[in-house]
């Protein structure tokens, strides 16, 4: 008995000296309801610029060239000048020609008026059928050297028009390649005099992937068939030094066939090109649409968490406890992201403090608070390609 008191003072003391823990806060959190809306799942490439038209300028005619009609660099109608070759000799064939020409009408002429002759000559028997037959072969043989004589006027009043050298189409002209007094002609080694290209519109040059195609075929036949004003699902554009160009442009032509050794099929786009600002030769990042999701599941992207290679949501339900979901992850739409799992319009997922909860714990939600817009700053140039974005439909 005397044991036993000491032991119970000794308890009683050190249970005395123990701090009384304080009740375990409940944790406040963040949430933000999970939205539905039409996407358009748009990816990116880079691509190269080219002109809507291009075309080399060459001689057709070989001739010495007296002057060039056009300043390097500007702008030019269809049909303007642009070289003149010396057409002293092509003249000279020409009055040839024509020379010849005349005579061989002469001739015809009298080779037919002979044969009205050997006509009557031959009905009342005075020559022979021989003879008759003679005569309408030579009057025959007369027209045709006539009408070889005309093609021979004809094609010297070619070769004379093709001394001036003028645009094919409208567009912005290039450096001249050759210089005055160069003798110049055809041929498969012939100098190209210089180059044009119609830029507006210019041409979007990219290639896309065999599985990227199929799952686009039928949008992009779609988007080829839309009106010019339909800006649902166009293409936009950013340009070497980061900004993104203010038009969009539109689909213009998918080729025939895959490319066999890079697995790619090349696709074209136009974009409108008031000033002739862009030129051929520069290179874009071209983000175009690839799909469409129709009311897809759309969280803020710092609601998912990743596990070992799995991605989760959690949810607040109505009685405050965290409960997680499973999600597959798709792509980006701005400060959100596309995922597929459980989830339905309306559900509260943590947007703040989502690394603190834990599955049936209780917590404290409120909604979460937009930032104010700052003004973006200037897109930093990138060469690398981006990640597939979606584009909200408007």
């Amino acid at each position: 008995m005397r044991l036993v008191i000491p032991i119970l003072l000794l308890s009683l003391v050190i249970a005395g000296c123990e701090e009384k823990k304080p009740p375990v806060p409940i944790p406040s959190v963040t949430v933000a309801p999970v939205i539905t809306s039409d996407v358009v799942v748009s990816q990116t490439w880079v691509g190269l610029l080219d002109g809507y038209q291009n075309a080399d300028v060459r001689a057709q005619v070989t001739g010495y060239l007296l002057s060039q009609n056009y300043k390097e660099g500007t702008l030019i109608k269809a049909g303007d000048v642009l070289f003149i070759i010396d057409a002293r000799p092509f003249e000279a064939a020409l009055a040839q020609a024509q020379a010849d020409y005349a005579q061989k009408v002469a001739e015809a002429q009298l080779g037919q008026i002979t044969l009205d002759r050997q006509t009557q000559l031959f009905k009342t028997k005075v020559i022979s059928e021989q003879e008759f037959d003679t005569a309408a072969t030579n009057a025959q043989a007369a027209v045709a050297s006539a009408a070889a004589a005309q093609a021979s006027v004809q094609s010297a009043q070619v070769n004379l028009n093709y001394c001036t050298i003028t645009a094919p189409f409208e567009g912005i002209v290039g450096k001249a390649q050759a210089q005055i007094g160069d003798l110049v002609g055809p041929g498969g080694s012939a100098t190209v005099l210089t180059q044009i290209s119609q830029l507006d519109p210019i041409k979007a040059i990219f290639s896309i992937t065999e599985r990227e195609y199929l799952m686009a075929s039928t949008l992009l036949s779609n988007l080829q068939a839309q009106a010019e004003d339909n800006t649902t699902g166009k293409i936009s554009m950013t340009l070497a030094d980061g900004e993104e160009y203010p038009k969009t442009g539109k689909f213009d032509f998918v080729n025939r066939q895959v490319n066999v050794a890079t697995g790619t099929i090349e696709v074209e786009a136009l974009f409108p090109n008031p000033g002739n600002i862009l030129r051929p030769g520069l290179f874009a990042r071209i983000t175009a649409p690839v799909s469409h999701l129709n009311g897809a599941l759309l969280v803020p992207q710092q609601a998912v968490l990743e596990l070992q290679g799995n991605h989760m949501v959690s949810i607040v339900g109505a009685d405050d406890v965290i409960s997680t979901v499973p999600v597959k992850k798709g792509p980006i739409d701005g400060a959100n992201i596309v995922v597929q799992g459980k989830l339905k319009a309306g559900d509260n997922v943590v947007v703040g403090g989502v690394e603190k909860v834990r599955p049936g714990m209780k917590v404290k939600s409120s909604p979460v608070q937009a930032a104010p817009s700052p003004t973006p700053p200037a897109k930093p140039a990138t060469s690398a390609l981006s990640t597939p974005s979606p584009r909200a439909i408007s």
